[in-house]
């Protein structure tokens, strides 16, 4: 009789960090400040004044250190560049907002009925002229696209403010909120999801859900897919303790003793210091662009775009379940301005949660108006976001493990916290051509270093050799129908009822900050603060709505 024999626990590698491959591996800033420290380093020649020479070289071999030399993962140029530009913007107030009273809204709900369907791609500028002419003159055929539809045009700071909240119906007439940028034409719908977990399942069951997970994503590496992000977003919220309290009242009994009811009451109110929830949620974007062709046909314009969007969502549900994802519900406009504006300010959490639980019993709708999703006043500082009474800090991921992993590899970063925090990865899935183009010039580049290093004689670091294997492994596996995917992780830690002036609540800050650094290095990832564009972080990493990942530049 034989034992059966515990499944072993499929670890991963694999990722390539993506590196920007102007000339040398360099940017083009540091291509021209290395071309600057060479022309000071001959030009004493060419003159014939050594002496010049003392002056100039010093500065050469100087700016040669900037080139190469990195502080925490970062360029000299990158530093550069990130203080001068938050710096000028400070000095024009850039970096401050206001909403609410102090700078009024005068239209912040607009009738799209009323409005001309937009070109979706420069290709498509004749005929979306021509389907205005037919509108303008009375001859709309509908297209199968409902009238009546209501954009909502939140107050949103810095890069959020190109953003306005549609709403669209399925087919059954279940609204759904659609998040459009109007500069990047990009459509989003946000789904509420729950999973099981992958901690304290079996190992099969857990490889299971991680290949489900990776069949959605492959499903979306086809070439021209209009579906170009996926935001996989999960943040650890402080329980309001409102359903708690509901079901008390529901069911406490009223001749019950004094002593009894006290006591209750008193657990009640400190019931949130000891209890947290999880909210998750995935983001799906489509590139306008890319559904150009399918907009058209559904009449033009934002209300069109949103219709293909929820069709293709809809299309995305059998895939999601795949990795035991179940989707609780597609936001809803008040439902997603809830999400926005908690992020903002947390300390409306609770009050948002008693009124969802009040809104079943004849009380005031759930959530709140799209327009009021917004921070009533934020501030970027170099090293921290200040919204709303609140403070927060955004890391990204600029190394992941170097070594094999399992799944679980992230759950220190993901467990219980004193703080709220969230996370958020971001998928840029790649069409075959491009993965194809992008495999071949890993691979080219990593077999013309070893080969170089063969022909002069010198050894091959081991690192360099499994660079290549990596890159020989993954053009294998794109030959077999395996997807390529562009990813970026990023992590928020939230403070709040912060106080600026306060020494107090900026060493709260600064150790909630270390908190999360100790249980990323637990998860053996390297995080990097995000200094001068904390705003920027904050709205990629704070809020689902499908940031993230900017567009590679001379990547290798």
């Amino acid at each position: 009789m034989s034992n059966p024999t515990k499944p072993e626990a499929r670890s991963y590698f694999g990722w390539q960090v993506e590196r920007v491959a102007f000339m040398f591996g360099m940017s083009g800033p540091r291509v021209l400040m290395l071309g600057a420290a060479s022309l000071l380093a001959v030009w004493p020649f060419t003159v014939a004044d050594l002496l010049f020479g003392v002056i100039v070289w010093p500065i050469a071999a100087l700016t040669v250190g900037l080139v190469f030399f990195r502080v925490r993962g970062r360029t000299a140029d990158e530093w550069i560049t990130g203080w001068v530009s938050y710096h000028l913007g400070k000095r024009r107030d850039f970096h401050k907002f206001a909403s609410g009273a102090l700078a009024p809204d005068a239209s912040p709900v607009i009738d799209t009925t009323d409005l001309e369907p937009e070109a979706t791609e420069e290709e498509a500028e004749p005929e979306a002229d021509s389907i205005t002419a037919r509108k303008r003159h009375g001859h709309d055929h509908g297209h199968g696209v409902r009238r009546g539809r209501k954009r909502q045009r939140a107050d949103l700071p810095g890069v959020l403010a190109p953003i306005e909240i549609l709403e669209d119906e399925f087919p059954d007439g279940t609204p759904i909120a659609i998040v459009h940028h109007r500069i990047d034409k990009t459509f989003t719908a946000v789904a509420r999801i729950t999973y099981p977990g992958l901690g304290l399942v079996d190992t099969d069951r857990r490889e299971q859900r991680v290949a489900g997970w990776g069949g959605l994503l492959a499903g979306l590496c086809t070439e021209g897919n209009p579906i170009i992000r996926v935001q996989a977003f999960q943040r650890l919220l402080p329980e309001s303790g409102a359903a708690l309290r509901r079901w008390h009242l529901d069911h406490a009994d009223p001749q019950a003793p004094e002593v009894t009811q006290a006591i209750t009451e008193g657990l009640l109110s400190t019931a949130t210091l000891a209890t947290s929830s999880r909210e998750s949620f995935l983001a799906f974007t489509m590139d306008a662009r890319r559904a150009a062709s399918a907009i058209r046909s559904a009449g033009g314009g934002s209300r069109a775009a949103s219709a293909v969007l929820a069709r293709h969502v809809i299309s995305l549900t059998a895939s999601i379940g795949g990795a035991d994802l179940a989707v609780q519900s597609w936001l809803q406009p008040r439902e997603l301005a809830e999400v926005v504006r908690s992020a903002f300010t947390p300390n409306m959490v609770r009050s948002l949660a008693e009124r969802r639980e009040a809104a079943d019993r004849g009380g005031l709708p759930a959530g709140i108006d799209p327009v009021l999703a917004r921070p009533a006043s934020a501030e970027a500082r170099p090293g921290y976001y200040l919204h709303d009474g609140s403070a927060s800090i955004t890391y990204w991921v600029y190394d992941w493990p170097r070594s094999r992993t399992y799944s679980t590899v992230l759950a220190p970063l993901l467990g219980e916290g004193q703080h709220r925090r969230t996370f958020s990865m971001h998928h840029e899935p790649l069409g075959p051509r491009k993965a194809e183009k992008e495999v071949m010039k890993e691979r080219t580049a990593r077999s013309v270093a070893v080969r170089m290093r063969q022909r002069t004689g010198q050894i091959v670091p081991e690192h360099e050799q499994a660079a290549l294997d990596r890159a020989a492994q993954q053009d294998v596996e794109r030959a077999n129908g395996h997807g390529l995917v562009r990813f970026t992780g990023l992590i928020t830690i939230t403070v709040t009822d912060f106080d600026d002036t306060s020494d107090a609540s900026h060493r709260e800050l600064e150790d909630a900050a270390a908190a999360l650094e100790a249980d990323a290095a637990a998860a053996r990832i390297e995080v990097d603060r995000m200094w001068n564009t904390q705003d920027i972080g904050f709205a990629m990493s704070a809020l689902p709505l499908g940031f993230g990942l900017p567009k590679a530049r001379w990547s290798q």
